[in-house]
């Protein structure tokens, strides 16, 4: 019997790791890594609140031959993505540390700057920041936010030996537009600004043939023609063949490649 090992981009999805699974398992998805494109929802609950997620999906992922992996998105606790967290099959990517799956070099850029951080709730009349604020000051080990939530921008050593990127926040030149809501303050517009001019970097410099991003909970697919010599126009938008791009939306799950088909 031979068996091929497949690889599934998820979106988003929020804390609910035992939602995923099952959705996977009733798929019939097996012999397969699952990569989450960030908001995984690690860092929210108590201290062993992780233990006890892996714990009532790891038999089932064990039964289907299931691993998954997830990067770092704006609603994670960014001391996940140590390599010190993992589990036998689940794990959290440090940014910018390349890993192989199916036999595709994956190039993984957590985070992404919250933009509703300020968006005051007109029940409790309290921000994200401000509820983050009140837990620190009492002392609470719990967190709604967490400060150093963009991706970690690093301009030298950057691979160009890779088949996919993985993101949680969209290159500028993808969807969505950067646009500054009413409520939202200039300095988090700027940094999310920033953020998405350093991975238009960083697509330049890599040429991926496919970039997968979630955060913004919508389903989009976009190609990109790559200018050949330096200082030229701008990448044209819709022109085929690859490479190619897509934004996932919350949960939703896709398949992307097997790998060579094995004993």
């Amino acid at each position: 019997m031979h068996n091929e090992r497949q690889l599934w981009i998820c979106g988003d999805i929020h804390g609910e790791l035992f939602g995923l699974v099952r959705n996977a398992v009733n798929c019939g998805i097996s012999c397969a890594d699952i990569l989450v494109v960030g908001d995984f929802g690690a860092g929210f609950g108590r201290p062993k609140s992780m233990d006890v997620a892996y714990g009532k999906v790891r038999a089932s992922l064990e039964k289907n031959d299931i691993c998954i992996y997830t990067i770092r998105g704006n609603h994670d606790d960014p001391a996940f993505f140590d390599g010190n967290h993992d589990f036998e099959r689940l794990h959290f990517l440090p940014d910018h540390c390349i890993i192989e799956l199916c036999g595709k070099r994956i190039y993984p850029i957590g985070g992404a700057v919250s933009a509703d951080i300020d968006l005051v709730d007109p029940l409790s009349r309290k921000s994200r920041r401000m509820i983050n604020d009140s837990l620190i000051k009492f002392g609470s080990s719990r967190r709604v936010w967490w400060p150093d939530e963009a991706p970690t921008q690093i301009a030298e050593c950057i691979p160009t030996a890779i088949d996919i990127v993985v993101s949680h926040e969209a290159p500028l030149m993808l969807a969505p537009l950067t646009m500054r809501p009413n409520r939202m303050r200039e300095k988090t517009f700027l940094k999310i600004l920033n953020s998405r001019i350093y991975l238009d970097y960083v697509m330049r410099a890599i040429k991926p043939s496919h970039w997968f991003y979630g955060h913004y909970h919508f389903r989009c697919e976009d190609n990109i023609k790559f200018p050949v010599g330096d200082g030229e126009e701008p990448p044209a938008r819709n022109s085929l063949p690859m490479p190619r791009y897509r934004g996932n939306d919350a949960g939703d799950l896709k398949p992307q490649y097997a790998s060579v088909t094995v004993a």
